[in-house]
Order: structure tokens, then C-alpha cells, then sequence
């Protein structure tokens, strides 16, 4: 976004700039001149003025104004139940330690590469082994060795070193 800045120079003049910010830096845009007296000052605030305009009709112009939606970000507390008739607790009942995570996995990566696997019509070689060798390489290029805890990270049982070399 651009502005008309005013700056006093070392002459006592007011110089009139057209700037903006561009990462994270003033950038000097345009200077109009400098004035020495009002009536100068103003036309070349009204220069400046001019100056901006252009540059914001330098975008396409449709005719149509943007509306904000309303959206409401929090729903009312009414309606924040899991259940339709949820069974009422009395204080302190049903209330343990907080909850925690026990284990992840990348499923959805696996089953995406699985997909292209299939796409590519690797697929016809039916060896399920193959498959989980070619996805763990594809997800982190490892040893034979370190291949199990690839398919473990991704949620497959993962086969034995022995079948895997």
C-alpha cells in the first residue's frame, strides 16, 4: 500500500515522496518535488494524490465491491454435543486424567503411494512385500535394516529383514 510521505530537507524545503512498504523496507516510489512555500506544498500533495490514484486503477476494476461473509467462529455452547441426549454426570464423575496419545501413524501417505503403486500397475506383481519396500523407499531412502521402522512409522506390519533382502 502506498502513501504520500513529507519529508523537511536539509534546505528547509518539504519534499513530497510517494513510498511504500515492501519487505519490510521503505521504498521511495516516486518523488514529486519539493515546496517552499503552502501554495506549492499543495499542488504537490495534490500531484501526489493523482499519482496514487493511477496506480490503484492499475488493477483490473469488475464493478463489484467485496462483501465480508459472517461467519460465526465459536458455536453456541448449546450445540457443542457429541450425542443428542447426552447423559448428565454428577461433578467430579467421569472426569480422569486429561487424554493421551498412545500411538500415530501416516496412514493416509501410505495408502496415497499405495494408490500410485497400484496406478502405475506394479500392482500385477502381487508381491505385497515389494510394495512396502518401494513405499518406505520412496518416503525415506533407508537400509534394509531401518526399512521396519519406515512401515511401522506408516502403520504396516512391517515383513522380516530375512524376506525383506
Amino acid at each position: 500500500m502506498a502513501w504520500i510521505r513529507r519529508v523537511r530537507t536539509a534546505s528547509g524545503a518539504t519534499a513530497v515522496q510517494v513510498a511504500e512498504y515492501a519487505d519490510g523496507r521503505r521504498r521511495i516510489v516516486a518523488h514529486v518535488g519539493s515546496a517552499h512555500t503552502e501554495a506549492e506544498l499543495g499542488l504537490l500533495l495534490g500531484r501526489a494524490r493523482v499519482l496514487l490514484e493511477d496506480a490503484q486503477r492499475a488493477e483490473l476494476d469488475l464493478g463489484v465491491e467485496p462483501t465480508p461473509g459472517r461467519v460465526d467462529l465459536i458455536a453456541a455452547a448449546e450445540e457443542l454435543s457429541l450425542f443428542d441426549d447426552p447423559v448428565r454426570l454428577g461433578p467430579g464423575v467421569g472426569q480422569g486424567a486429561a487424554p493421551r496419545v498412545v500411538a500415530t501413524c501416516s496412514r493416509v501417505l501410505f495408502d496415497a503411494l499405495a494408490g500410485v503403486f497400484t496406478d502405475l500397475g506394479f500392482d500385477v506383481l502381487g508381491d505385497t512385500t515389494f510394495r512396502d519396500l518401494v513405499i518406505a523407499r520412496i518416503v525415506e531412502p533407508t537400509s534394509i535394516l531401518d526399512t521396519g521402522r519406515v512401515l511401522a512409522d506408516l502403520g504396516q506390519q512391517p515383513a522380516s529383514e530375512k524376506t525383506m533382502r
